[in-house]
């Protein structure tokens, strides 16, 4: 199976972990850079920490993905 098939599987069956790992720390990281613009903080950290949390977000998705397939694997 591709990854991506095996995402939407792993999102219509568990649907709130995969929004909160998959959109929710980007949003966050987004929304950090909203407020440090708004209120004129440092750019520059805020903007590392908003690609950290997009990296993490990456990681933990692809992590869920595997687990999701192997337990899948497991079930035969």
């Amino acid at each position: 199976m591709r990854d991506m098939d095996v995402f939407f599987q792993m999102a219509c069956e568990f649907p709130v972990r995969t929004t909160i790992f998959t959109f929710g720390l980007p949003a966050f990281g987004l929304l950090q850079l909203l407020n440090g613009f708004v209120h004129e903080g440092s750019l520059v950290y805020i903007g590392m920490f908003s690609v950290l949390a997009v990296a993490l977000s990456v990681v933990l998705t692809r992590y869920h993905v595997a687990v999701y397939r192997r337990s899948r694997v497991a079930e035969w």
